[in-house]
This record gives structure tokens, sequence and C-alpha cells, in this order.
């Protein structure tokens, strides 16, 4: 791969619950990942659009909501295959820098969207659901930061957070 990928991602809370998408693994081959695991709606930034304009379609096409997007909380590089000690050609498969955004969700009705990008036959997204704060460690979620940063916040402190910055190993 030659480029590196902007990716846009929402973090939704309301109620006690979080909004998150069970995908398929985007490397099935790799034994150390699961089959699937839960993510935070987004996905790429296509030329000529804006973060904000990027996120909202993103929402629409995975989960069938509205959104408005509000302060940056994160940002988070990955590189596949991981860095590290004997890792040969890392990143050679994948390099994307994500974006997480506070949402809110302003409309829409919920359903389990599709990626575009792919055939019907050939679909990564599983579900799409209001998982409760309280339930998040019976989940694999993934970045594997996600989950301990969900339950550090405080939903109310959302609109003012400090980005924070994550990398492959987190």
């Amino acid at each position: 791969m030659s480029q590196v990928r902007l990716r846009v991602c929402a973090l939704c809370i309301l109620d006690g619950h979080v909004l998150l998408i069970e995908h398929k693994s985007f490397a099935p081959e790799d034994p150390l990942l699961p089959e699937s695991y839960w993510i935070l709606p987004g996905g790429v930034v296509e030329r000529g659009e804006t973060l904000d304009e990027a996120l909202t379609r993103e929402m629409m096409e995975e989960t069938g909501l509205e959104c408005r997007v509000g302060s940056l909380l994160f940002i988070k590089e990955l590189l596949y295959p991981y860095p590290g000690p004997g890792v040969e050609a890392q990143g050679s498969l994948h390099h994307s820098v994500s974006l997480g955004f506070f949402c809110t969700v302003t409309g829409g009705e919920m359903i389990t969207g599709k990626d575009p990008e792919y055939p019907d036959d050939r679909q990564v997204i599983l579900k799409v659901s209001w998982l409760p704060l309280a339930d998040l460690d019976h989940y694999d979620l993934y970045p594997p930061f996600l989950a301990d940063y969900i339950l550090a916040q405080k939903p109310e402190g959302l609109h003012n957070a400090v980005p924070e910055f994550f990398n492959s190993a987190q």
C-alpha cells in the first residue's frame, strides 16, 4: 500500500450505552485477532470531503443515524503489521490515522448498514447496537484502548475533552 488512510469515527454515548458496530476482522488470517470485534462507526475521508461531512456520511451508511459532530477526542495511528522487534515491513498491509470525535445522535432510524466499498456477499458490518457501558468487558473492542478510554470518560466532559494520542501498540 502506498498511502496513509485518514479515517474518522464517532463516539456516541446515550443513557449509559455506547453505539458500536460489530465488524469482521480486517485481517482474518491473523490468529492473534478475533474473527469479529466491536468498533466505533466511521470510515475513510474521501477527497474533497470535510471531516464533519465524512463522519456524518459514514454514520448514515453504517447505522442509519444522523449526528452532530462535536469535539476531537483522540488520534489513533495504526500500522499493520504492528511495529515491534522482528516485524518485517511494518505497516506494509495497512497504515491509517483515525480521528475520534464525540458525536450526538440527532435523528434517523438505526439499521445495520452496509459498507459501499464491498458487494453484498462480502460485507464486513455484522451488527449495530447500543451496548451497555457496564458490560463493555464482555465484548472484543477495537482498538485495544477503546473500552478503557470510554469508561474513563464522563459523558458531560466529552464536549471539552483534550485530545489524546494512541499508537499501534495501544
